[in-house]
């Protein structure tokens, strides 16, 4: 009996010391290799990964060595994968971080390229760059060519300072990303063959008003792309007051410091009609809305007695409505001509 009880406390003693020794031994875990998933939390930077899973909250970093290549955008929310090991450290170190790209491409002039500077804004993801400036927040497009080997991590509040050509969906493309350090605030310059300073050269092209046009902002579709511009109250617009779609147009433009293109003047390419007739005194005022058929000599007002047709002189006045789109509501006061056509004294946005 007392042979058995020894056998037994033997064995127990034994299988005691193999646990003690398994604890007593560090476990080399650097060499082993975990997947994790999850968002990115707020209070992530370039060095360290806060990285929203099931199971909380974990702490990564982020060495010159993490393979980033598929993984750049670690902004909140954003969801990756993240191939980790544990370091001498006792910390988690990431060896690659994947996101989910669905980026397109255009055509992108890069013959005319420009350099602006910022932080990166909140919206940003891997199809667009969103860039805080002194006067506003600028969107870039990314494409699959973009240059980002300048950014170990793009980051909320990130300094960048990014390099882009307009492209013919009218956007701003970036063409490359680089860290811009500690500098902050916005520079606006210009570089390529043109020699163009952002706020003084003018363009000129010519092409068809889109119908995406409002009274505010021209799309014009040229033969090197869409453009988009802005349509300012101080622009030259006495040779166009119509802009109705597939109308032909000359616009003289300009890149301002808020990388907008601003038109400087603008010719409508149809013929004007210039009218000597005498006016009738007496007035009549008619409400309706533009007809497409409007060209720059007649009006084509839909009201609700039918379609007028009523001219327009280089007297009529535009100030209350610049520009005559398809479909807008307007006021009109006009004469009775001695060619039996009403003529337009002023035109006034509804």
């Amino acid at each position: 009996m007392k042979n058995k009880i020894s056998r037994v406390i033997s064995l127990l003693l034994a299988s005691l010391m193999i646990t003690i020794s398994a604890i007593a031994i560090p476990i080399q875990s650097e060499a082993a290799e975990m997947t994790f998933s999850g968002t990115v939390a707020d209070k992530t930077t370039s060095d360290l990964l806060y990285l929203s899973t099931s199971g909380g909250v974990m702490e990564i970093k982020i060495d010159s060595s993490t393979d980033l290549s598929a993984g750049k955008f670690l902004l909140p929310g954003y969801k990756v994968s993240c191939v980790c090991s544990v370091g001498s450290d006792e910390y988690w170190h990431a060896l690659k971080i994947t996101g989910s790209s669905t980026v397109g491409s255009v055509a992108v002039d890069t013959s005319k390229q420009y350099t602006v500077t910022g932080t990166l804004a909140k919206g940003t993801n891997e199809e667009v760059l969103f860039l805080k400036m002194n006067d506003g927040t600028m969107e870039l497009k990314l494409d699959p060519t973009t240059d980002t080997s300048g950014v170990k991590a793009f980051t909320m509040g990130k300094n960048l300072k990014v390099v882009c050509s307009r492209g013919a969906d009218a956007y701003m493309h970036a063409l490359s990303i680089s860290d811009q350090g500690s500098s902050s605030g916005a520079v606006v310059t210009s570089t390529g063959s043109s020699g163009v300073t952002a706020t003084s050269q003018t363009y000129n092209t010519t092409g068809t008003v889109d119908k995406k046009t409002t009274a505010t902002e021209l799309y014009l579709n040229a033969s090197e792309g869409q453009y988009q511009i802005k349509l300012d109250s101080g622009m030259n617009n006495s040779a166009c007051h119509v802009l109705m779609p597939g109308q032909s147009v000359t616009v003289s433009f300009f890149r301002g410091n808020d990388e907008w293109l601003h038109a400087s003047a603008l010719v409508n390419n149809t013929s004007r009609q210039a009218s000597t007739t005498t006016l009738d005194p007496n007035q009549l005022t008619v409400s309706g809305t533009i007809d497409k058929a409007t060209s720059e000599s007649t009006l084509y007002l839909a009201t609700s007695g039918g379609t007028m047709q009523i001219r327009m002189d280089g007297s009529t006045n535009y100030a209350g409505c610049p520009f005559l789109l398809k479909d807008k509501s307007v006021q009109v006061v006009c004469q009775r001509g001695a060619d039996e056509y009403y003529h337009a004294v002023s035109i006034t946005s509804k």
